[in-house]
């Protein structure tokens, strides 16, 4: 669906412009599946029509797409979805080729901009069913972050743009082989790539918190966010790194791999735009997460453990990500790695019998806060912009 735009708001804009690439969209989630599917049942000696049901969940507007649902009203306050609710969903109806007689499960959301891929994260970490208060974070274009026990949940959603991701950085790319995912800044520059001793082709979303994490301990990145001039540094710094400070747009950058060392032949660089969209990206995050401890009345003492879920989360340094301020100090000790959770969750559902009665107690068991609304909101995220 790249060509529909790389995030959520850009393919409601395709809806919007014509109902033909609504359906272009369907069906290239259709496909996909399909595919998906089909490579499943080869490799393990099966036929289509042996699976009977299919567990589905992502984000609402990738679900909307996913039922041929036209999303449009979920860019537009109040951003309400056509549906929340779980559906049962003849494979026929959505195009799935399994056993015609079978079920595609969709499963719920709990609003415009937390998903049923939350849905199935809650559920595959279990914190709907504990005592002890859990804090569950999905970082991402949109940085999904539920909190809450068995007594209740409080959800929220926070646009971070997808710096996370790599894009948007100059140098940026998503967590694939090549990618530099770890920097150490020594007497030189450290790092290691995705995919073992490759030559680098650019740096993803945990490289990058890194890199400026230790950008900040140099002195190279003051607390707002300002790359400095070399001659600003302190003279424990090496020859080597201080002329790593380059220029490039008029902007102080930093060199982190010279081209004769990278695998595109070119420089990969830090630039103060980089800067500027992680620190909007971070600040998103962790005023959300404010915003959401605030409003249960709960405290970080209060929280037993933070689940950290998604991709990025796999690769991320969790002292860099509170040396920068995207995840507070106080939770540093209390986080959980939890993976592909929503994909954990999805799997889980097809293998319990009580998953649609728990999957539905958990969109019921959840108040959803829009952040867009709060008064609060604006003052902690510009807070939060600070290193």
């Amino acid at each position: 669906q790249k060509a529909f735009g790389a995030d959520v708001i850009s393919r409601i804009d395709s809806c919007i412009q014509s109902e033909e690439n609504l359906i272009r969209q369907k069906n290239l989630i259709t496909d996909g599946i399909n595919r998906s599917i089909e490579t499943l049942y080869n490799k393990n000696g099966l036929e289509k029509e042996d699976i009977y049901t299919v567990s589905v969940a992502g984000n609402t507007t990738m679900m909307h797409l996913f039922m041929g649902i036209s999303p449009v009203n979920i860019a537009f306050s109040p951003f309400i979805p056509v549906t929340t609710a779980m559906h049962r969903l003849k494979p026929a109806d959505v195009g799935i080729a399994i056993n015609p007689n079978g079920l595609v499960y969709a499963l719920p959301c709990i609003s415009g901009y937390v998903g049923a891929d939350t849905v199935s994260a809650v559920y595959a970490v279990g914190m709907h069913k504990k005592d002890k208060v859990s804090l569950l974070c999905d970082i991402g274009t949109n940085g999904e972050i539920v909190l809450g026990n068995r007594d209740g949940l409080y959800s929220c959603s926070t646009a971070a743009g997808p710096a996370f991701e790599g894009a948007n950085i100059k140098c940026g790319i998503g967590g694939v082989n090549g990618a530099i995912d770890k920097v150490k800044i020594n007497e030189t520059v450290e790092y290691t790539v995705i995919g073992g001793n490759k030559k680098p082709i650019g740096i993803c979303g945990s490289g990058v918190v890194d890199v400026i994490a230790e950008m900040l301990d140099k002195g190279i990145i003051d607390y707002t966010g300002r790359i400095v001039d070399k001659e600003e540094l302190d003279d424990s710094v090496s020859d080597d790194i201080k002329n790593r400070i380059i220029t490039y747009n008029g902007d102080n950058a930093f060199l982190v791999e010279t081209a004769s060392k990278t695998g595109t032949s070119e420089d990969i660089i830090i630039t103060q735009k980089d800067v500027r969209e992680l620190q909007n990206a971070k600040a998103a995050i962790a005023a959300g997460i404010s915003i959401l401890t605030k409003e249960s009345g709960y405290s970080y003492d209060d929280i037993d453990v933070f689940y950290l879920a998604g991709g990025f989360g796999n690769y991320l340094k969790i002292a860099s990500a509170c040396k920068i301020g995207l995840i507070p100090k106080e939770l540093e000790g209390k986080i959980k790695g939890a993976g592909n959770a929503a994909g954990a969750g999805a799997l889980l559902f097809l293998s319990s019998e009580d998953s649609v009665k728990e999957t539905s107690e958990i969109k019921n068991l959840t108040r959803y806060i829009e952040l867009s609304t709060n008064p609060d909101f604006s003052n902690q995220y510009i807070d939060c912009m600070f290193f």
